[in-house]
């Protein structure tokens, strides 16, 4: 696509795109406690929404990704987006705990079949070279929306809950006002009409693809989900870790937590940079090396109960801050391995990992609770260690960006 037909702020609008589920994921926790008590019941009922968010967001990617190989990103981005502010708005208006949580599943499909699109979206416009930077800016503002919603919603709290389901609103009606006036159309080969069965074969095509006779995209999916994971397992223990563990007030953790969110802009920033002149399957094995030694020492200092405040601030701020370098550069490899027509698909893939491997792990923590910092790290340490696993087999892979590699 000629980037004259791109607005300039096409990179940011897919990076807020990318943000919506994150951001009515992560802004919904701060509110559980007083909505509980609102509705008249227990926080476990409630509770219960945010695993049906995950659900419905995955499901919505699922979906989403492969019917935008078919049709056009803009007609399935308008779609779920319309629904995820319908569905947002109920919620705000709605009095039944029953009710909120099947509307999140609902709102939660909507989000993730209308982002699933911008990843692809970034393989459509730019040569297959270009989108390791391209993805960085994108994925900048989806690493960052963990950790920021839930600030929003702590201070959203203070106007009643439904102000946090009403900022969501305003948050994707802007995104539906942007996208109907400002960004075309970015897939080019020819459109088909809406076929359901063709979902199974597409995604049979990029989970059996094969580089050198191995099936390396499913492999390196799986070590970017691991990768990425170890994000969203802190974020899901983040509150326990500073405000239980270490007794910080909510003020001083609102400051904590916020260092990564730095961090992550940061790294970000480094990984456009790198991008530009470095092998980014080369730049992704590096730092998933860098984020596993921190990930062991963070480990060795929990289980020698030498862990201190002054440690564990630094050393989660570095561990969470490699994501936002390999991230963008694994996601480069990925998708340059895949034909723009393939996009939605292999987006879905690689997102899909990372959700559902940080969700799965993050609960498993939960279950393993026992009071300390254990349960967590030890989640991480399996992410950190099957990613790392995962770097042999990749180098079979050609350091080249042409399409199908």
């Amino acid at each position: 696509m000629p980037y004259r037909q791109l607005p300039h702020y096409f990179l940011l609008y897919l990076g807020a795109l990318v943000a919506l589920g994150p951001v009515a994921m992560d802004a919904y926790l701060p509110a559980l406690p007083t909505m509980s008590e609102k509705l008249g019941v227990s926080i476990a009922t409630l509770s219960t929404s945010v695993s049906t968010f995950l659900v419905g967001f995955a499901l919505g990617q699922l979906l989403g990704g492969p019917i935008s190989d078919q049709v056009g990103r803009k007609p399935v981005c308008l779609f779920g987006t319309v629904l995820f502010i319908a569905t947002s708005a109920a919620i705000s208006a709605s009095e039944s705990a029953s009710a909120i949580n099947l509307l999140r599943f609902t709102q939660a499909f909507g989000g993730g079949f209308a982002s699933i699109t911008a990843m692809a979206q970034v393989r459509d416009a730019y040569p297959a070279e270009e989108i390791g930077s391209r993805f960085a800016t994108v994925m900048m503002v989806m690493m960052i929306a963990p950790v920021i919603a839930p600030i929003i919603g702590t201070g959203l709290l203070y106007l009643g809950w439904q102000a946090i389901f009403i900022f969501q609103v305003v948050y994707a009606v802007s995104l539906l006002a942007v996208m109907h006036q400002a960004i075309p159309e970015t897939l080019q080969h020819q459109k088909t009409p809406l076929s359901l069965p063709r979902i199974f074969y597409q995604y049979t095509a990029i989970v059996m693809h094969r580089t050198h006779g191995h099936y390396l995209a499913a492999l390196f999916a799986l070590s970017m989900g691991s990768t990425a994971g170890i994000l969203l397992i802190f974020v899901t223990h983040a509150s326990f870790t500073y405000m239980t563990y270490f007794g910080v007030g909510e003020g001083v953790f609102s400051i904590l937590f916020g260092l990564n969110a730095i961090g992550l802009i940061i790294a970000n920033g480094l990984s456009s940079r790198l991008l530009k002149f470095c092998n980014p399957l080369r730049v992704f094995q590096n730092v998933v090396i860098l984020q596993t030694l921190a990930t062991v020492l963070m480990a060795v200092l929990i289980y020698t109960n030498t862990l201190s405040l002054a440690m564990a601030v630094p050393l989660i701020v570095f561990i969470v801050s490699c994501v936002g370098v390999s991230n963008p550069a694994g996601a480069a490899r990925f998708m340059a391995m895949f034909a723009p027509q393939q996009g939605g698909s292999a987006a879905a893939i690689q997102l899909v990992a990372m959700f559902v491997l940080g969700s799965v792990m993050g609960a498993l923590a939960s279950v393993w609770h026992d009071g300390s910092l254990k349960p967590m790290v030890n989640t991480m340490l399996i992410c950190a260690f099957i990613s790392t696993a995962l770097l042999l087999p990749l180098r079979k892979l050609r350091d080249t960006y042409s399409g199908n590699s």
